[in-house]
């Protein structure tokens, strides 16, 4: 199987490809680069696909989390911007 890479970097997988990892529009790949070649891994869900993986004293709040990392980004990028 052979594709062409776009004038902007992109590649469309062929569709046996994306048969084989149950791949549909929306969803998220990862790239592995080994050497001189690279995987295409799917991606299972976002964060909240990590609820319950670390044990903690307390309930989480995953919405207030992100949240706040989304703000203090924000905040980052407008440092920089100010210099």
């Amino acid at each position: 199987m052979f594709a062409k890479i776009s004038k902007k970097g992109q590649v469309t997988l062929p569709a046996e490809v994306r048969k084989l990892l149950n791949l549909h529009p929306g969803a998220r790949v990862r790239f592995v680069v080994e050497k001189n070649a690279a995987r295409i891994l799917p991606v299972e869900g976002g964060i909240e696909t990590l609820k319950g993986a670390v044990k903690v004293s307390a309930p989480q709040d995953f919405k207030a989390a992100r949240h706040k990392a989304m703000e203090e980004r924000s905040r980052e990028k407008s440092a920089r911007t100010r210099c």
